[in-house]
């Protein structure tokens, strides 16, 4: 995880700053039909989140996230983006799935890990060779892929240098 803070937390975080970007403001209504538990579960959790100073509220007023309440609900945003940039354009994952994973994955991952997928889909991004042939090649993998092509056949049919050489097919999986 990258954040101290518990899932719960950054939960209510992101629900804070989804209605705040969505209303203008976040009430206690709103978060709980947005979290589906009840405005009295909700109050116990803003007072916990006051004392981390992430919200601030009064009773009966609206929810507003704090200076650090908003740079966590940045940091959620950032991580979730690239998590999901990683499953849709690395692994070719469904848009729709991808954001379900990165929803769940983005609470539990280290920074050491978001790091590396960062800066992979960064060089992929900037690099000025055609990093979009390994993409094709794996898409068409029958393997590792969604493709139909075993090992022998992509040597064949993309490296005809290798049209002799024969792969052990159990022995690279």
């Amino acid at each position: 995880m990258i954040s101290s803070h518990d899932t719960t937390t950054e939960e209510y975080i992101e629900v804070i700053h989804a209605l705040e970007k969505e209303n203008k403001v976040a009430r206690v209504k709103d978060i709980a039909d947005r979290r589906g538990v009840t405005r009295s579960s909700v109050s116990l959790v803003m007072n916990q989140l006051v004392k981390k100073e992430l919200v601030s509220h009064e009773q009966y007023g609206h929810v507003t996230l704090t200076t650090l309440g908003r740079q966590l609900a940045k940091d959620l945003e950032k991580t979730h983006r690239i998590i999901k940039d990683w499953l849709v354009n690395i692994l070719d994952v469904e848009p729709e799935k991808a954001e379900q994973e990165a929803c769940k994955l983005e609470h539990i991952i280290s920074r050491e890990s978001l790091n590396s997928m960062a800066n992979f889909l960064n060089f992929i991004k900037k690099c000025p060779h055609n990093w979009q042939i390994i993409f094709t090649h794996f898409k068409n993998c029958g393997q590792y892929g969604n493709g139909v092509l075993g090992c022998n056949d992509c040597l064949n049919k993309h490296h005809p240098s290798f049209k002799d050489r024969q792969v052990d097919e159990h022995f690279t999986g």
